[in-house]
């Protein structure tokens, strides 16, 4: 995320992010060793180029942690509903 708040508004913008995730309490935590191979099934599995999904990077992360956690994903687009990714409805 900080990249990207880094690119569109830069420092300042940063400053505002590490502020928010200050005020909400926001905890930052460590990706376990089952979500990255979780993740990286999902690459090799529904990966752009590979599947019509075509997830990329952060595709495959959030997948793996709707599966790791046995949660529902919110996503916008298309790409998820061809995976076998459990959706909330919206």
């Amino acid at each position: 995320m900080n990249i990207v708040i880094n690119s569109r508004f830069g420092q300042e913008g940063e400053n505002e992010l590490d502020n928010f995730i200050k005020e909400a309490e926001i905890e930052i935590v460590e990706v376990s060793v089952e979500q990255i191979k979780i993740a990286r099934q999902a690459f090799k599995h529904y990966g752009k180029g590979r599947h019509p999904a075509g997830l990329n990077f952060g595709d495959c992360f959030a997948y793996s942690l709707a599966k790791y956690f046995n949660e529902p994903l919110l996503y916008k687009g298309d790409d998820f509903s061809k995976t076998d990714i459990i959706s909330i409805s919206h």
